[in-house]
């Protein structure tokens, strides 16, 4: 059986929806000096220390989670503290079906007893390859990157009533909820990005089956160099 086509589900705060009025009309190349898509005003503090509580799960799956989800400090300058704090700014369940992350600190409009993250599923068990990828994308979420696909540098040339449909029969997803989490671009006024990076954990793997002259993306499994550069320069180092 081939793997599953990830898919994860954009979470929004209410009315903050992301409409085809706010997608780009001018050139798409001209922009700050990052590449992956971040949306700015999400962003935590340089230097922060984010708490995070597993709210279920075993001890082993979350020794696994932390460890995955450290590689983005190897780049950023944050930290991860994870412990039982009842005011933890992201709260992790394994509970559910399917993987999402509120983004950056949109976390903090949540209630305090809620999950800011879902990896709906995994187990201690789960194959690594498939945890790492997921996590890594989540927690890039977390810390404020967007869906790379979504990024206002590039229009992944989609045929739309494919994608449409294949996310119904899949997903189970009307057409509003496909165009939030697929089809969607951000504006440029609430992205900081340049070039479009096919290599980016935060790109999901595009099927030919579902674009336009057999454009396909494949699967991203670890953080890409310019997901790397990027994250660098969103949350320098101290200059103190």
């Amino acid at each position: 059986m081939g793997r599953r086509l990830h898919a994860c589900f954009d979470v929004y705060r209410d009315g903050a929806l992301f409409k085809p009025s706010s997608q780009p009309r001018v050139d798409q190349r001209k922009a700050t000096s990052e590449e992956l898509a971040v949306e700015w005003r999400k962003q935590w503090q340089p230097g922060q220390e984010l708490r995070i509580r597993f709210l279920d799960g075993s001890d082993a799956l979350h020794e696994r989670v932390k460890q995955h989800a450290s590689s983005w400090l190897e780049h950023a300058n944050l930290g991860f503290k994870f412990g039982k704090f009842a005011d933890a700014e992201i709260r992790v369940t394994f509970d559910g079906d399917g993987y999402w992350s509120v983004i950056g600190t949109d976390a903090m409009a949540k209630p305090s007893g809620e999950p800011t993250m879902q990896l709906g599923g995994f187990t201690s068990k789960s194959d690594d390859v498939e945890l790492r990828q997921t996590v890594l994308h989540e927690f890039g979420h977390a810390i404020g990157c967007v869906h790379e696909q979504a990024s206002p540098a590039f229009s992944i040339p989609w045929d739309e009533e494919k994608v449409y449909d294949y996310y119904l029969m899949w997903q189970g997803w009307d057409k509003e909820t496909t165009y939030q989490n697929v089809i969607v671009r951000y504006s440029q006024a609430d992205t900081r990005y340049t070039q479009h990076d096919p290599t980016s954990i935060m790109q999901y793997p595009v099927q030919k089956e579902l674009t336009k002259g057999g454009f396909e993306i494949g699967w991203n499994n670890d953080l890409s160099e310019l997901d790397k550069e990027f994250i660098t320069k969103m949350y320098p180092a101290s200059s103190a």
